[in-house]
């Protein structure tokens, strides 16, 4: 047979590639190499994570970026992974307010729903990330209408206690009267 080079999308026991150990442990300079040869930023582990899901809970808007913009497969901005989370989900509930902005700006559709029906402005006013939440709110005001579900963002930042964020959704004009 005939060589072709190293397989950089080869995966380990949890379905990590080397573009997924990378881009969790912030090493910028290897993640732009391993996209030089070719790595996809496509191959989802063993839970359904991407590169992209790693690097926006991680925080780092410079990956982000660079996967969404560099290499031979462009990351897709929606994929979710088996919990049904896009990387806007992984940004929203950590407060990653830089990352959330990227992913805002390249059409991230703030309406996907994970597995428990949580929008990532859910995850955010349920963890109390107060720019997040006004970020999303901003970007998308139609997200304060009633839909038919199991909460609304304003039940989940009252239940524990975000009164900052409380007050912003009501601003904002969340409808206290939502079931």
């Amino acid at each position: 047979s005939i060589w072709r080079g190293p397989n950089v999308n080869c995966t380990d026991s949890s379905g990590y590639t080397a573009l997924h150990h990378a881009a969790l442990n912030g090493h910028k300079d290897i993640v732009l190499k391993l996209l030089q040869y070719e790595a996809s930023t496509n191959v989802a582990d063993n839970k359904g994570y991407f590169p992209i899901h790693l690097a926006a809970w991680k925080g780092d808007v410079e990956i982000v970026k660079i996967l969404i913009h560099h290499g031979p497969s462009h990351s897709r901005v929606n994929e979710q992974n088996n919990e049904n989370e896009t990387a806007l989900h992984c940004a929203a509930q950590y407060g990653h307010s830089e990352v959330v902005a990227v992913l805002l700006e390249e059409l991230t559709d703030p309406t996907i729903r994970n597995s428990k029906l949580e929008t990532p402005l859910d995850l955010a006013a349920l963890y109390g990330r107060l720019r997040v939440v006004k970020m999303i709110i901003s970007a998308h005001p139609n997200l304060m209408s009633c839909n038919t579900r199991k909460h609304t963002p304003l039940h989940l930042a009252a239940r524990n206690g975000h009164k900052a964020v409380v007050q912003v959704l009501l601003e904002a004009g969340m409808d206290v009267s939502c079931q």
